[in-house]
């Protein structure tokens, strides 16, 4: 049942003299059991009430058991503060699992509870919160089914990934008080590892039937997702909302690989329901001059309401694009206006179909292991941008490694994420990966030694892809791209705080080093210097530093400058993120007299800066100096002689 959260709840008192005005970030919880009312109008008051003791004892214990605080009470309806978006999922999952489990012991009518979890930095008074995402939360718990946990886009972000839990984007919702519509996510749990035998074991009995039914709607889905997955936009390879739509189906595809073999998540009318809005964008996109207005109206309607609007504005104008041969036939049709000569057309599958490895040049293991990985994704289908976030989420240091020295690494398949690099490279030169063996072979006058064959790849990777001129473009996708999420391996970081500046370094910067050097600077003569990052790049590798808030409340600003050989140089992307983390700005290039991010810890929640060696031959080392300052304080006005109101005349 849905109630308010301010003056409705019973609440703790505050201690004497701890009232702030604004907290720390927060997350805030809401739990109630719904259907409540209904229950004791139907069953009595004393059975209503051996219920609401049953429930409040089971979230009462997990409560404690992960950190929270309980707010304020009233009825069957629960309040709690966490200090972790993590603790507060995690805690609403107990919950869950604990009813289902009390449920199962129990004859007659059972407890379902929904939960609303939402983070952000609420107004504090005492022991109680107050605010909008407070009311956020509380609305989330409001919509919010029985057995179901909901949280907002915020929460998930800072929560991350937590092993044996699923989020599901349950799209946009209007929610009571909120002029936007708000993205919310349903969290699914399962048995850590769990397989199909012991999954079978506690599952209840299902039909033939019904078990066929499941499987024809997981098979379904699962060709609809891998569809959505190999749809690319015609102009911009890393565009934004097409990589989040394509997320969000690659977790959903997890999800359903796992639901045949587990026996638990969704149903076959949930997975009905959560496909459509993937539905209705291929149907846009393969019948966009079919439909008649009504049904584009329709198909339109619920793509924007999951996947916001941008995405509807590509495919109307055809910039989307559903698969590789569509693709390849629009770049096809841009060279015959350019007056280029083209051959035959080919069959789909030949045009899809990628150049097997050439055995010869075998022995050069960082070749091989790229072309294998290349051949491998151009296979799968899989979206450009979701296999990269993939890639980096293994490797995060993969740009930091040189390509010919990536199959020399402690990481076997490091070689491997390079096919990120040769699809820049085919793009730049389209059929380059075809001949590139056999031109290589000649220009090494048949030498098959790898020695020699090596270096001869490597020069016609260079001169195909022109990587000198376009190897910053292809570090402004992956970074467009990997940050926030899944992030990049960084040499250094600068997390500010309102008492101290947290310096972290690696002690030999080799990529890949998890070890950390962490300097706590208090001192105010230690703090006001910037600090200077000397990092040195092989050919055609990026390194990344990072800036963020701590425990701030005053916002600052930072000063990103960098010099390369003791001159002001522009080799290196820089991008902000939104407080939240839910929006960035898209990658620029970092001007020769530096760039100065305002606000950060209440507009902008970190800067990140990718330096980047474009030269293929040359060691390059550079200087990036990062300064974290408060705002100057503006003079305060002038004072007027006169009262307020008119003045004389």
């Amino acid at each position: 049942m849905e109630k308010g959260h301010q003056g409705e709840l019973k609440s703790p008192k505050a201690a004497p003299g701890t009232s702030t005005p604004f907290s720390g970030t927060v997350t805030i919880f809401f739990s109630d059991i719904r259907g409540f009312t209904d229950y004791t109008e139907r069953f009595g008051d004393e059975a209503a009430y051996r219920i609401l003791r049953e429930h409040n004892a089971i979230v009462r214990k997990q409560i404690e058991a992960f950190g929270g605080v309980v707010v304020k009470t009233q009825g069957d309806n629960f309040m709690v503060a966490f200090t972790t978006a993590r603790g507060a999922i995690l805690c609403a999952v107990a919950i869950q699992k604990s009813i289902a489990e009390s449920d199962q012991n129990q004859a007659g009518p059972r407890i379902a509870v929904g939960v609303g979890i939402n983070t952000g930095e609420p107004i504090q008074e005492g022991g109680d919160y107050f605010g909008s995402m407070v009311n956020l939360a509380s609305r989330i718990c409001a919509a919010a089914g029985p057995g179901q946990i909901l949280i907002a886009e915020t929460t998930q972000y800072v929560a991350g990934r937590i092993e044996a839990v699923d989020y599901v984007d349950r799209g946009l919702h209007e929610l009571k008080g909120f002029p936007e519509a708000k993205r919310l996510c349903e969290v699914v749990w399962r048995q850590p590892g769990t397989g199909a035998r012991a999954a079978a074991a506690v599952a209840p009995a299902v039909s033939e039937e019904d078990t066929a039914a499941l499987t024809a709607t997981v098979q379904r889905g699962i060709g609809v997702l891998n569809r959505i997955l190999s749809v690319t936009h015609l102009d911009d390879p890393a565009f934004g909302p097409l990589i989040e739509c394509q997320a969000k189906a690659g977790e959903f595809r997890l999800l359903l690989s796992r639901t045949m073999s587990e026996r638990r998540g969704v149903g076959a009318k949930q997975i009905d329901e959560a496909i459509v809005p993937f539905e209705s964008l291929l149907t846009l996109i393969l019948e966009r001059d079919k439909l008649t207005e009504e049904r584009w109206a329709q198909f339109e309607a619920r793509v924007t309401r999951t996947f916001g609007r941008p995405l509807v504005s590509a495919a109307a104008r055809g910039r989307l694009a559903a698969g590789a041969a569509e693709k390849r036939e629009h770049d096809a049709a841009a060279k015959q206006v350019e007056g280029s000569t083209v051959g035959p057309r080919v069959s789909v599958i030949q045009t899809l179909a990628p150049p097997a490895p050439d055995p010869r040049a075998a022995g050069v293991r960082w070749w091989t292991g790229a072309h294998a990985a290349w051949t491998q994704w151009k296979l799968s289908g899989i979206g450009w941008a979701h296999a990269l976030r993939g890639e980096l989420a293994k490797y995060p240091h993969l740009l930091g490694v040189h390509i010919r020295a990536s199959a020399d690494q402690a990481e076997a398949g490091l070689a491997g994420g390079y096919f990120l690099l040769l699809e820049h490279v085919e793009n730049q030169s389209p059929a380059f990966m075809r001949t590139a063996v056999e031109r290589a072979i000649s220009a090494a006058g048949g030498s098959l030694e790898p020695r020699v064959l090596g270096p001869k790849l490597y020069e016609l990777l260079v001169a195909g892809g022109r990587l000198r001129e376009t190897y910053a473009v292809f570090v402004r996708d992956i970074v467009g791209t990997a940050i926030p999420n899944p992030g990049l391996w960084a040499d250094a970081a600068v997390i500010e705080h309102e008492d101290a500046t947290v310096v972290i370094t690696r002690p030999t910067g080799t990529p890949g080093e998890t070890e950390e050097q962490i300097d706590r600077l208090t001192e105010p003569k230690e703090r006001v210097p910037g600090r200077l990052f000397e990092l040195t790049l092989q050919p055609l590798t990026a390194r990344f530093v990072y800036v963020k808030p701590g425990a701030l409340k005053t916002p600052r600003n930072v000063e990103i400058k960098l010099a390369a050989d003791g001159d002001p140089s522009d080799r290196a992307w820089y991008l902000t993120l939104k407080t939240g983390l839910v929006v960035r700005s898209e990658p620029r290039i970092l001007p020769t007299e530096g760039v100065s991010v305002a606000s950060l810890g209440k507009e902008s929640a970190g800067a990140w800066v990718a330096l980047f060696n474009p030269d293929p031959d040359e060691v390059v080392s550079y200087k990036l100096t990062v300064s974290v300052k408060q705002p100057k304080q503006q003079p305060a006005p002038k004072s007027s002689p006169f009262p307020p109101g008119p003045r004389p005349r």
